[in-house]
């Protein structure tokens, strides 16, 4: 099964700004593209769902299956890191739930996501993806604090295990974490020769790349970080060899550029190396953010249960493994995380985390503004 992630960087800016929030990570560019096309999953018509991957069978669990079974459809608009993750989530859970017709239309530009869903609800139309799927900015932006276009939901009831993971005013609940990086050709480096903090990469001689749309440096701009002056002295002092996105690690990995600062994502590099490119991360101890991308259901959702029962489905076991096998990121808040152990290692060498998961942004509402994230971008690319 093959899905083709797009992204635009120019709709990711201009979508962002929209909006009026910053871009955190929203995905890959078309390096990481495979054959366009959507992709569809379907069973038999009379089966029974199982158990649901350990998901607990409450009341409210099974309602929602059966709901779900009865709506019999799930169209999904949005993409991971990986190519590969959604296919193999797909099939896992048509395994579970055949009488559940699933189509995926792989796209990863998550401001341009959020734009249309809002568009769509405003105007009454049904929305083009039953589950929504952002990093905590854009999942805000479409949510109680912003356009209010996302359904609350009792997440704990109907999944009682993943109550951790659901915000406050049930918007939407947590399936994976990211930590950014400093990702490096791993031939351009020694262990030495690595930064252990954002100043040390000022000194650096190798050509160092960032994104065009400055990603994860507003999130520095928060007061138990850098600060907002802090952060702006740092990027007018930051000179990039050029701009990439946070999908184009194929360029760091060809030697073009010797790293790229900000990454999104530790995960994204991981997913490049497991492909043979000599790439690595460098987590810096002082300017390291984690944060969670999220799944909602938009209040105009034509299949609503189907979502439901696929967004906590997420927080399952077997679907976290799949999430790591593929996605190299799991749920930091369920037990056995992989992610979790990872970023409590960092800890325990000295690294710093700054948390920018939702309730974050709805306190830092000031650094994700469209003048803030805008200063920032023109200050980096010297526009």
């Amino acid at each position: 099964m093959k899905l083709q992630l797009r992204l635009s960087r120019a709709a990711v800016v201009l979508a962002a700004a929209a909006l009026g929030v910053g871009v955190a990570a929203c995905g890959s560019s078309d390096d990481t593209a495979s054959d366009t096309g959507s992709a569809t999953a379907s069973g038999g018509s009379t089966s029974t769902a199982a158990a649901g991957g350990a998901l607990e069978q409450t009341a409210a669990f099974k309602q929602m299956v059966a709901a779900a079974q009865k709506e019999g459809a799930l169209n999904l608009n949005w993409g991971f890191s990986s190519p590969d993750s959604a296919g193999a989530l797909t099939d896992a859970f048509n395994k579970q739930f055949p009488d559940i017709k699933v189509t995926i239309t792989p796209n990863q530009d998550q401001p341009a996501n959020t734009a249309k869903l809002i568009e769509e609800a405003k105007a009454g139309k049904p929305s083009s993806t039953d589950a929504f799927v952002a990093v905590p900015q854009l999942i805000f932006a479409a949510g109680p604090g912003g356009a209010n276009v996302l359904e609350k939901v009792d997440w704990a009831a109907i999944a009682p295990s993943a109550e951790t993971s659901v915000t406050a005013d049930g918007a939407a609940l947590a399936i994976f974490d990211q930590y950014s990086t400093f990702a490096y050709n791993s031939g351009q480096f020694t262990d030495a020769d690595l930064p252990k903090t954002a100043d040390d990469v000022l000194k650096l001689k190798q050509p160092i790349a960032s994104t065009p749309y400055a990603a994860q440096f507003n999130v520095l701009g928060a007061p138990d970080a850098m600060g907002k002056q802090g952060v702006e002295d740092y990027v007018k002092a930051f000179q990039p060899a050029g701009f990439i996105g946070c999908g184009d690690l194929s360029r760091v990995a060809s030697g073009e550029f010797a790293a790229l600062w900000i990454n999104c994502g530790a995960n994204v590099t991981e997913i490049f190396a497991e492909k043979g490119a000599p790439l690595k991360n460098a987590v810096l101890q002082d300017a390291a953010v984690t944060y969670p991308w999220y799944g909602a259901i938009p209040t105009n959702s034509a299949h609503p249960n189907a979502a439901k029962l696929w967004v906590a489905w997420l927080d399952s076991p077997e679907a976290q493994q799949i999430l790591f096998d593929k996605e190299k990121a799991d749920n930091v808040r369920i037990d056995g995380s992989q992610t979790a152990k990872q970023l409590s290692d960092y800890e325990a060498q000295g690294v710093t985390f700054t948390n920018a998961d939702y309730d974050f942004v709805a306190k830092n509402q000031d650094i994700y503004s469209r003048e803030f994230s805008g200063q920032l971008i023109g200050l980096l690319t010297k526009k």
